[in-house]
């Protein structure tokens, strides 16, 4: 077999944060650049900080280069496409998951082994993205309210760093006893919604809030669509549990279960609605206004 030539790609912009999964970038950093030199690649390396985030560099450097290589987590990855959003050009962005559950790269079929990333940041070709809009803000695959939310940004990191995705799962169980139901309306561009629910995600993803999955052949990242799922309050604790088996089944066929997809997403509640976006805390307003901005970005990656 033939082995692929690196593309005409010369000025790589690397952005590490250092802080991600159990520091991994941090001392893998060197080698990865190594990788990009070896193949007639310029690149500079350079290291978040809470001063200095991923969107803040790409907005002040990305202009003195060719692609972006994001190694990170969810939240990094998340940031840099923040970041690309707010640029006059759109340039070609490689990801090298660095994080704890890695949701969006596993989605993507990213490999989560560093060198692998790096191989196909260097050879294989860019594709479109669909990037979302939480009211003024950008996320790119999850973001969610109720039930289990609060697991993805509560986490401690050094639980994740210890335990990896199962840190979710023990801290999901802790957080059991916090369900409570919430009174909505959710409006999008075909279909309206109301009711008590426990639970809502808008993704673009086949890992929903980091526990649950969806089956592959559910999501498209670039059709311009978002998947929507949201769980109506059970009335006894047997209803719950068998929502869970179910959701855990990955068949979704219960009767307190909605799932569809829509592209512009408006959620009306009674009282202000906390989310996890990207991972992340947000506070949401008694109105909370969700787009699609189809094919957005441009992420390296095996076809």
């Amino acid at each position: 077999m033939s082995r692929k030539k690196p593309k005409s790609r010369t000025r790589v912009m690397m952005i590490v944060n250092p802080k991600s999964g159990k520091s991994r970038p941090y001392f893998s950093a060197g080698k990865v650049a190594d990788m990009f030199a070896e193949n007639q690649m310029e690149v500079a390396v350079y290291f978040t900080a809470p001063e200095y985030k991923a969107d803040y560099l790409i907005r002040e450097h990305i202009d003195e280069f060719d692609i972006l290589a994001c190694c990170g987590g969810d939240g990094t990855i998340s940031e840099a496409i923040s970041g690309m959003m707010a640029c006059e050009e759109n340039k070609p962005m490689g990801y090298i998951p660095a994080g704890t559950t890695n949701d969006l790269a596993r989605s993507l079929g990213i490999s989560t082994n560093m060198t692998r990333a790096a191989r196909s940041i260097i050879f294989d070709d860019p594709h479109p993205l669909d990037v979302g809009s939480f009211d003024e803000e950008y996320f790119i695959y999850i973001a969610s309210f109720g039930a289990f939310t609060e697991v993805s940004y509560e986490t401690p990191q050094a639980a994740k760093n210890l335990f990896g995705h199962f840190a979710y799962l023990l801290h999901a169980v802790q957080c059991m006893h916090k369900i409570r139901s919430y009174h909505l309306k959710v409006k999008t561009d075909e279909r309206r919604v109301e009711g008590d629910f426990i639970f809502g995600a808008v993704t673009n993803s086949t890992s929903v809030a980091g526990i649950f999955q969806y089956p592959e052949k559910y999501v498209d990242f670039a059709d311009g669509k978002y998947e929507i799922l949201l769980i109506k309050k059970p009335k006894n604790i047997w209803t719950a549990l068998s929502i869970l088996i179910t959701m855990l089944r990955k068949s979704y066929r219960h009767d307190n279960i909605i799932r569809f997809k829509a592209s512009d997403i408006r959620v009306i509640s009674e009282e202000p609605l906390d989310w996890s976006v990207d991972g992340e805390h947000k506070t949401g307003g008694l109105e909370v206004h969700i787009q699609n901005n189809p094919r957005a970005v441009s992420l390296i990656m095996n076809s």
